[in-house]
């Protein structure tokens, strides 16, 4: 039918008309408000599409866990997810590297219980002490009198011994040589029988030009580029405190750490000396900051000395240049 009809139609039946123009403004009316309804109202939206749940993408919901709420709440403001976002973690000091690596079981250091007693110049000719060394004892040049290899210089001293093994508590030994007859050079090895870690060390007074007296502390199990005092065990600076006290050793002295790697490193005064001092009596009042001061220099002096040396194992003044060659390398 021609529009022209419609409209003729239309015209002379003015109750469809009114129908007709009812119809379309009910329509127009519904369009209008489903507008309104999905971009002023967020609930309404929701309803009508609905966010995609998190169940169905885990990646999404672990990635942001801040913004997940409960039904019904809500949305957070920017202000509010901020404070909700999680707080980095602190470092946990107990998940720190360990300082001594490959520890040696425990049933290959049960035979020590037995040397108790007796003299490091008898241990010393066990073989199965001789291949504790080995394990122990970094295979590097050291120089007593001589370059040598540091195994066989700890060896050495333990040979001409007669003091005895002491076990404390049952598992912290401590077996000490000494340099000569009747020498002020000393060695030691300690060993923990319970965790299978060793340290050794070496005192004596060099008298070529470098620093003196020196304590060298080693251990193949560490291998670490730089060390302080505070970083070992608490049980091995205890033996040590005590054993340098016994051995006559100076409160204050320069000290060196060989490596696994062989690399030569001053070993820090940073542990508590106004405590070590503290119990000595007819002391200045001023003895706290003067002993610190003089551990500074000693620890700045060493590090330039080995700084000239290139930080070898066996240092001494010949490897700097122009240094006057020295007959006399080691006091006796």
């Amino acid at each position: 039918m021609p529009i022209r009809r419609y409209a003729n139609v239309l015209l002379l039946a003015p109750p469809i008309a009114s129908a007709l123009v009812g119809v379309l403004g009910l329509l127009l009316g519904v369009v209008l408000l489903s507008r309104h309804s999905h971009t002023g109202n967020p609930s309404l939206a929701a309803r009508t599409h609905p966010a995609p749940s998190t169940a169905r993408n885990p990646a999404a919901s672990d990635r942001s866990p801040q913004f997940v709420r409960a039904a019904g709440t809500a949305p957070a403001t920017i202000p509010e997810r901020k404070a909700r976002a999680p707080r980095p973690q602190a470092a946990n000091p107990h998940l720190r590297q360990a300082l001594f690596l490959k520890p040696i079981p425990a049933g290959q250091l049960a035979f020590l219980n037995d040397d108790a007693g007796l003299t490091a110049n008898d241990v010393i000719q066990q073989h199965q002490l001789r291949e504790l060394l080995d394990q122990v004892v970094p295979y590097v040049p050291f120089h007593l009198g001589q370059d040598m290899p540091l195994p066989q210089v700890v060896s050495a001293m333990f040979s001409a011994s007669p003091q005895p093994v002491e076990i404390r508590a049952g598992r912290y030994l401590m077996l000490t040589g000494i340099r000569g007859h009747g020498g002020r050079g000393r060695a030691f090895l300690w060993i923990d029988m319970t965790q299978g870690i060793a340290l050794g060390g070496i005192f004596f007074y060099p008298s070529n030009g470098e620093p003196s007296p020196t304590l060298t502390l080693f251990s193949r199990q560490i291998d670490r580029p730089a060390l302080g005092m505070r970083q070992l065990p608490p049980a091995f600076l205890q033996d040590l405190s005590q054993w340098s006290v016994a051995q006559g050793l100076p409160l204050l002295t320069t000290r060196y750490f060989v490596n696994a790697s062989g690399q030569k490193t001053v070993l820090s005064h940073d542990e508590d000396l106004c405590s070590a001092i503290g119990s000595i009596p007819s002391l200045p009042h001023n003895a706290c900051s003067q002993t610190n001061a003089e551990a500074a220099r000693l620890d700045a002096a060493a590090s330039a000395f080995l700084s000239r040396v290139n930080y070898a194992s066996n240092a001494t003044m010949r490897m700097v240049a122009g240094s006057p060659r020295s007959e006399v390398l080691v006091s006796p």
